[in-house]
């Protein structure tokens, strides 16, 4: 596992590093059968990482349309793990923008392609999001995204 960033780089680098990070841990997370020794490590890398809003923006950029996730029916464990522990404060939010970002732009996408992809990205951040469901924090940020999206398909939100 020295292909991992270290903890240091991943708890202080600014949000463009951390997308070389997350290409660096990615591959990392669908390695099958890693040890307990390996899972431990990358644990901590991701906890340290989802320590702040440039860490999580970082990693979910990178993961939520990687060809490793896109494959994969179910959340790797390490990756649950860190999510669910993460400060939900900056991890809810984040969670939901990489669900309604993508979803966004597969309904004004006119490729095909493009539209696929958009929902795939969209699909995979709805697996994250999962993880975290019955928070409050995503309640309350769901509450609201509803409501938003409710006003404006009443009429009643002009432009």
């Amino acid at each position: 596992m020295s292909a991992l960033p270290t903890t240091t780089q991943v708890s202080n680098d600014d949000f463009m590093k951390q997308l070389g990070h997350a290409s660096q841990i990615i591959p990392a997370l669908h390695r099958s059968s890693p040890s307990e020794e390996e899972s431990a490590v990358l644990l901590e890398v991701l906890q340290k990482q989802f320590a702040h809003s440039d860490g999580i923006r970082g990693f979910f950029a990178v993961y939520l349309t990687s060809a490793e996730s896109l494959t994969m029916e179910e959340v790797p464990s390490v990756l649950a793990e860190a999510v669910k522990g993460a400060d939900t404060k900056v991890m809810v939010p984040l969670a939901c923008m990489n669900v309604i970002m993508p979803m966004a732009m597969s309904s004004i996408h006119q490729d095909p392609e493009l539209k696929e992809c958009a929902s795939k990205t969209a699909d995979n951040g709805i697996k994250i999001l999962r993880l975290l469901k019955g928070d409050s924090d995503v309640v309350s940020n769901c509450k609201a995204i509803y409501q938003v999206s409710s006003v404006k398909q009443r009429g009643a939100m002009t432009w």
